[in-house]
């Protein structure tokens, strides 16, 4: 890639061919401030408890839009800590904690592969041995010698087997019961004693490594173990009931709490014999098998319970009615309830397509934890909802009179073409006959000329154009191509897109003429895979060839825009009228986006994040310089935010009216 001066904003080391650069802090650097937090919809916090010690203590984690899962340690007198995690890791899931405070759980590592992972009460971190290192592995329990149980890879396919690490590290694969290919380990107890599934029945592998298959209920195929006390007796499913195991190996079915619906699974039990589990609520029996509800959260229906200790506090979680609205608990009693989610930061996301020059936007934002809805900003924290019914449309762009085109899915499950007039109400637009079937707009002009493909249902997308009554017109295709789409249009109506041969994912970016002459755009040399997604008035074009961001000048020569040292796939989204390009990199480093800026005269700008963040998008770019995109904040969200630059440099201005 080709690399030019370069205003560093704090995320990329800078390389300048034929030049210098100085290095200073961010905003010194760039002369940028952090951007405009344009809000999201407000989103529940997402959080689970999946082990607890006697002491109190308890291991988990809550989900965040910009980071994933982030780990946890509840400490007894009430105070979170964040499990350390080495660069390189994320997605961190702890799974248990043992007396002196040993967390065993999982990580995934730089090239996402899940990894058994241990922290010690110093906060260090160990990934634990596997015989696969490209497989899926999980610790899942730990005792108080420091032993741990979990899951490996192995072999070819990566079969899954259960295995045992002792205090050193050392790992063991635990035999097979017979006849079986595979295993999985799910607790294990302070003697030794593992407990799991091999094949499809639970086991019991004994301390001197021999597997015993539990006895199942009458007429069960199917069944897991899933906790072990010290004292020997085991708890899991049989046949969709929750059962319990004694030392000697007799199996009990557990009362369930709605015959009419028997189904539950016992998760842990204590060496009192108080067993935790669920059915559609969290559950509780006592030693003489006494089962009780232990309800939900205020407004939730369902819960579970994954682990007790020796006091009989139960942790788990308790679900609301929306995807990400998971909140970790903890019972002291039944009904006896602690929110432990409540104070984390909602699951929010939100990300910003396109702005027009009076600086209202669009995009989309997650509503409720469960779908991305697309929404339109004209002021910072001021959403519009434009799918409010929950039908799925799609806003794509957006003119300078503040007239939105897009795609909604609802219509008989077919996608069609639509545009929100400035009252609001929605006007399908379709395609011409014999191509009406599907239909889809990309791009609109100040003029209200909309671009997008439709086509037949069984053919391929053709690009279409409609004028501004919505009278639909094919645009021609290169010469042996059957197919295409359009993806933008300036104001003098020229329109960009791609066509090609069927079959061929190598598409030929393409130009009509507003007299619709179709021209090749050709990419870099030797780059199999190019994009046009911008154009502006002045005849140039940005997309990327490979991954390497460029523009198309008026005379159709390449330009190749530099890029910050380190950079790894690049885009430019958008163009004005000044020559102003927006776009990102992915950093090499960390595979994080990275908005960036280039001046008409080829110079980089990385644009900063909002306070806190670590990542940042640039998708758009309006005639004022105003940028928007999205950014990860101090909450570990993602929200779309807007750029403003002023004299070349990205400065704070409200988003007006």
């Amino acid at each position: 890639m080709v690399r030019g001066k370069i205003l560093l904003c704090g995320f990329f080391s800078v390389l300048l061919l034929g030049g210098t650069v100085a290095v200073a802090d961010a905003q010194e650097a760039s002369g940028s401030a952090a951007p405009v937090d344009l809000g999201a919809f407000r989103g529940d916090s997402h959080s689970d408890v999946t082990g607890i010690n006697d002491d109190g203590a308890m291991v988990g984690e809550y989900w965040t839009t910009a980071r994933g899962p982030i780990a946890l340690r509840w400490n007894p007198d009430g105070t979170t800590t964040r499990l350390a995690v080495p660069a390189g890791y994320s997605d961190t899931g702890p799974r248990a904690i043992n007396a002196k405070g040993f967390i065993a759980g999982t990580a995934y590592n730089s090239r996402y592969l899940q990894r058994p992972v241990l922290w010690r009460p110093d906060g260090s971190f160990t990934e634990l041995s596997s015989p696969d290192v490209n497989g899926y592995s999980a610790a899942t329990a730990i005792n108080s010698g420091g032993v741990v149980a979990g899951t490996v890879a192995t072999g070819t396919i990566s079969v899954k087997r259960a295995a045992r690490w002792d205090a050193n590290g050392v790992m063991t694969l635990l035999p097979l019961a017979p006849g079986d290919t595979q295993s999985e380990a799910a607790a294990i107890n302070d003697a030794g004693v593992i407990v799991g599934t091999s094949g499809d029945q639970a086991v019991r592998w004994n301390p001197d490594g021999t597997v015993v298959r539990l006895t199942p209920l009458p007429g069960a195929t199917l069944g897991s173990a899933q906790g072990v006390n010290n004292t020997g007796f085991v708890v899991g499913g049989s046949g969709g009931h929750a059962v319990r195991w004694a030392a000697d190996g007799s199996v009990t079915a557990l009362p369930s709490l709605h015959p009419e619906n028997p189904w539950s699974l016992a998760k842990a039990i204590n060496d009192s014999g108080v067993i935790t589990g669920s059915s559609d609520t969290a559950l509780m029996w006592d030693a003489r098998g006494t089962i009780t509800d232990l309800g939900a959260l205020a407004g939730h229906r369902q819960s579970e319970g994954v682990a007790i200790n020796a006091l009989g506090v139960v942790v788990g979680h308790s679900r609301g009615d929306s995807t990400y609205s998971l909140h970790a608990v903890r019972w002291t009693a039944p009904g006896r309830i602690t929110d432990l989610g409540r104070s984390f930061p909602g699951y929010e996301r939100s990300e910003a397509f396109a702005i027009n020059a009076r600086g209202q936007a669009i995009g989309e934002s997650l509503q409720s934890g469960d779908e991305d809805h697309s929404v339109t900003w004209t002021r910072p924290d001021v959403l519009t909802d434009l799918s409010p019914d929950n039908d799925n449309r799609k806003a794509k762009a957006i003119n300078a009179h503040g007239v939105i085109v897009g795609v909604g899915t609802r219509y008989r499950k077919r996608r069609i073409a639509i545009r929100w007039e400035l009252d609001g109400t929605i006007t399908k637009l379709v395609g011409p006959e014999s191509h009406d079937y599907h239909s889809y707009a990309s791009g609109i002009n100040d003029s209200g000329v909309t671009v997008g493909s439709s086509g037949s249902r069984r053919g391929r997308g053709q690009p279409t154009r409609w004028a501004q009554d919505g009278t639909p017109t094919l645009l021609p295709l290169l010469p042996g191509d059957d197919g295409g789409s359009t993806d933008a249009i300036d104001n003098r109506g020229v329109i960009i897109g791609s066509s090609g041969p069927r079959d061929d994912t190598s598409l030929h970016v393409v130009r009509w003429d507003p007299d619709g002459k179709v021209t090749e755009l050709k990419g870099l040399p030797g780059e199999k895979y190019t994009t046009a997604t911008a154009l502006n008035n002045r005849d140039e074009i940005v997309g990327h060839s490979g991954s390497h961001p460029i523009r198309w000048n008026p005379d159709g020569s390449i330009t190749t825009l530099p890029v910050p040292e380190g950079a790894r796939t690049c885009e430019a989204k958008g163009i004005n009228d000044s020559g102003v390009v927006a776009g990102f990199c992915e950093s090499s480093a960390v595979g994080l986006p990275v908005a960036l800026r280039w001046a008409p005269d080829g110079t980089v700008t990385v644009l900063p994040p909002l306070p806190g963040g670590h990542q940042t998008k640039a998708n758009g770019i309006n005639a004022l310089g105003e940028i928007v995109g999205f950014s990860g904040n101090s909450d570990s969200q993602i929200h779309a935010v807007r750029w403003l630059a002023t004299a070349g440099n990205a400065e704070v201005q409200p988003v007006s009216q």
